[in-house]
C-alpha cells in the first residue's frame, strides 16, 4: 500500500507539506498541490480514512436530513438539483455524505442521536419538518448545520430572494396589463409557503391592485395534484381573475390541467406563472413563464458554508442568511391583456 512517507519521497516535499495538500490546508502553493496530488493519483495513493479522523477528530463525512413533504424524494426536480451541487462539492474536498433517517437499520432515535452515533461533522436539513421537537434538539446541539429554505438562528441559512422573486412575477403580469391576478399559495406553515403569500400579497399592494380573499387560494403541499384543486376552486368564481401566479411550477402545472378540464386555454383565457424554474415546466406546452431559482448555486453555497463551519468556523456567522438572486424565464403561458 502506497503511504504518505513514499508521495514524499518520490516528490521532493516534506511529509508535512504532503499531508497539508491532502487535508486542503490553505497555506499551500496551487502549484505544489496539483503536483502531489497528481502524484498521488500515478502512484494510486488512497487516504487512510481512520488515520485521518483519529489525527484530526473529524468523519470527514456530512449527514443529510432530506424529508421531502410532496413524496417525490430525490426525483423532486429542484431538491434533486440542490442536492447534485452540494454532493459534488463537499466530495471534491474528500468528504462523504450520509443520509439520516429517523430510523437507521434497527437503529432508532432522534436525529441528533443519529447524527452523534455516525459521528458526522455537520449536517444539511433540506425540506424537513423544521419545527418539530427532534429538529429543536438538534439545533439546540453543538454539530453545526446548513438549512435550506428556513431560518434557524443556531444555523446558517441558504434560501433564494423570494420577495424579489415574486415581485418579479407579479410586475411582469402587471406590464402585460393584468390587474385581477390570483394566487395559489403553499403551506403558510412553510417557511416558503409563508414567505411566498406575504410577498405577493406586499407586491399587489405596492402596485395598487385589489386583492380579493377568494383570490387567494391553497395550494397545501406545492404539488400538481394541489395546484389542481385549487384552481378548480378559482375556476368556480364568479369573478374571475385574468392571471393566476402559482407558488411552485409543479402547483402551475396542476392548474395548467384542470384549465384545460374546464375547456379553457393558457395564455388565451388566463395568463400562468410559476416559481422555481424546473425543467419540466420548459417542456410542456405551453411553455411556462416562471421565476427561476438558481438550484445549483443554492447547492454550492450549502456546501461552502458547511465545508467553513466544520474546518474554519472563526470565519462564518452563525444565523446569517445568504440568499441566491432569483430570475425571470418569460416563457409561453402569458399573453398581453387587451
Amino acid at each position: 500500500m502506497v503511504t504518505i512517507k513514499d508521495v514524499s519521497k518520490r516528490s521532493g516535499f516534506s511529509v508535512a507539506t504532503v499531508s497539508k495538500v491532502l487535508n486542503n490546508y490553505t497555506d499551500i502553493s496551487q502549484a505544489t498541490r496539483q503536483e502531489v496530488l497528481k502524484l498521488c493519483d500515478e502512484m494510486g495513493y488512497i487516504p487512510n480514512s481512520s488515520a485521518r479522523s483519529l489525527k484530526t477528530h473529524r468523519s470527514y463525512t456530512i449527514g443529510i436530513i432530506f424529508e421531502e413533504i410532496t413524496n417525490q424524494g430525490l426525483q423532486h426536480p429542484l431538491f434533486a438539483k440542490i442536492l447534485e451541487s452540494f454532493k459534488s462539492a463537499v466530495e471534491a474536498r474528500g468528504y462523504d455524505i450520509m443520509f439520516l433517517a429517523k430510523s437507521m437499520g434497527k437503529q432508532n432515535g432522534s436525529y441528533l442521536q443519529h447524527s452523534i452515533r455516525k459521528q458526522v461533522d455537520a449536517v444539511l436539513v433540506l425540506c424537513e419538518d423544521f419545527n418539530s421537537d427532534e429538529m429543536m434538539e438538534l439545533y439546540a446541539s453543538k454539530i453545526p448545520i446548513v438549512t435550506i429554505d428556513y431560518f434557524v438562528k443556531t444555523a446558517i441559512n441558504v434560501t433564494s430572494n423570494n420577495n424579489e422573486g415574486i415581485w418579479q412575477g407579479v410586475s411582469f403580469l402587471h406590464s402585460l396589463g393584468h390587474k385581477k391576478i390570483a394566487h395559489v399559495y403553499g403551506d403558510k406553515s412553510t417557511f416558503i409557503g409563508g414567505s411566498r403569500k406575504e410577498a405577493f400579497e406586499n407586491s399587489m399592494a405596492k402596485l395598487n391592485l385589489d386583492l380579493p380573499e377568494a383570490f387567494l387560494v391553497s395550494g397545501e403541499f406545492f404539488s400538481r395534484e394541489d395546484g389542481y384543486r385549487a384552481m378548480q376552486k378559482i375556476l368556480q368564481l364568479n369573478d374571475q381573475p385574468t392571471a393566476i401566479f402559482c407558488a411552485s411550477d409543479m402547483l402551475a402545472i396542476g392548474a395548467l390541467k384542470a384549465i384545460r378540464e374546464a375547456g379553457k386555454r393558457v395564455p388565451d383565457d388566463y395568463s400562468l406563472v410559476g416559481f422555481d424554474g424546473v425543467d419540466i415546466g420548459q417542456l410542456i406546452t405551453p411553455r411556462l413563464t416562471t421565476i427561476r431559482q438558481d438550484a445549483r448555486k443554492m447547492g454550492e453555497i450549502a456546501a461552502r458554508k458547511i465545508l467553513q463551519l466544520t474546518e474554519t468556523p472563526e470565519a462564518v456567522t452563525v444565523g446569517e442568511t445568504v440568499t441566491v438572486d432569483t430570475f425571470l424565464i418569460n416563457g409561453e403561458s402569458t399573453r398581453v391583456l387587451k
